[in-house]
Formats: structure tokens, sequence, C-alpha cells
């Protein structure tokens, strides 16, 4: 009798001990899951935001005053693809083109203020590029100091000249990058004198998830 007893206690302890095993890796497991369902969560909150800045970039991409390059997201005036909008070798924005930039910047102020007015808690990068064309045998080096300095300088121009006229990018939640790329760069035209142009591109920044 006392074996057995000593059996069916140690039997008792046993399987206590399994329940509390078992108790504490239903939790572990709970608090895992609860976890995952919290990122998968995240995660399409954050896939609907996307969508729904995808949607309101198409009156951009519709607009008559844009060609929209959608392989790489930029936009460039139309009214000015393939027109040497600059003086020979300079950043000076010819008298005959002025007004037509600045129309261009008036667009993209107008499109950016209806953009932080329906997504007040996102932040965006608005990068101003300046592109060159090549000459037409194609002889100067596509890393060429020159075009990336140049490009650059002009893409700085329109922007001098947007501000002059009131145009502002630079809100609370805008970045503005201005860049150029000279005679390279992704999405360049296949027709060399097209490149004579400056483009535009909005990057929307997501909020990191959070967990």
């Amino acid at each position: 009798m006392k074996k057995s007893g000593f059996f069916w206690v140690s039997y008792a302890d046993l399987m206590t001990s399994l329940f509390f095993v078992m108790l504490v890796l239903y939790v572990i497991t709970l608090t895992i899951l609860q976890g995952e369902m919290g990122k998968i969560v995240a995660q399409n909150e954050q896939l609907k935001k996307i969508t729904q800045i995808e949607e309101q970039f198409k009156p951009l991409q519709k607009d008559g005053a844009f060609y929209y390059l959608e392989a790489c997201n930029k936009y460039v005036a139309k009214d000015l693809i393939g027109i040497e909008i600059f003086e020979s070798n300079e950043a000076i924005i010819k008298k005959q083109y002025v007004t037509n930039t600045i129309d261009v910047g008036n667009k993209i102020e107008t499109f950016l203020n209806t953009l932080l007015e329906q997504n007040p808690d996102f932040k965006y990068l608005l990068v101003i590029e300046g592109n060159m064309a090549n000459t037409w045998d194609m002889k100067l080096n596509q890393d060429s100091e020159y075009g990336y300095k140049k490009s650059y300088e002009r893409a700085l121009a329109v922007y001098d000249l947007w501000l002059k006229n009131n145009i502002t990018f630079r809100k609370e939640n805008i970045e503005v990058l201005i860049t150029g790329s000279g005679f390279n760069g992704l999405c360049r035209d296949k027709i060399e004198e097209n490149n004579k142009r400056f483009s535009i591109q909005i990057i929307p920044k997501v909020s990191k998830i959070e967990y």
C-alpha cells in the first residue's frame, strides 16, 4: 500500500507538472499567434495605403500637360519634350519657355496640395531631375562630369524659377531633392533629342510598420 500510495503521489506530481508545461506552451503559442496576426493586420493597412496613393496619382498621370514614364514613375512636361529650353551651354531658361515652365510648377504644386489634404499623415519626396541629350554620334561619355554638373544646374534653375514665382514645394511633410542624371539615367528616350528635358518624380514615403 505504501508503494502504491507513493506511485499515485508521484503520478499526480507528474500530471501537475505536465499541466503547467502545457499551460506555458499554450500561453507562448497564443502570444506568438497574436504577434503574427498583428503583423498581418499592419501589413494589410500598409497595402491599403499604397493602393490608395496609386489611385490618387492617376489624375496627374492623365493630365494633358505631362507625359508619364511608367517604367520609372517619372513625369515629363509634354510641351517641353525635345526642346532645348536653356541657353546653349548655360543653365538659363530661354524667355520663350519661362511661362510653360511656370505652368508646370503650378500644376505640380496644386497636385501636391491635393495629396496633402487627402493624406495628412503621409510624407513625400519630390525629385526634380535634370536630363541632357548626347550628340548625334553618342560620343560623349555617359558618366561625363560635365553632364552631371550641367544637368543639376539646369534642374536647380527650374526650381529657382518656381521659387521666384511663389511656387513652394517644401512643406512640413514634403522633401525636395534636386539632381542631375546628365547623359545617363533610367527611362531615357530612344530619340536622343527628347532627352533635353527635366523630369519630376513624386515618391510617397510610407511610415515604417510598428508591431
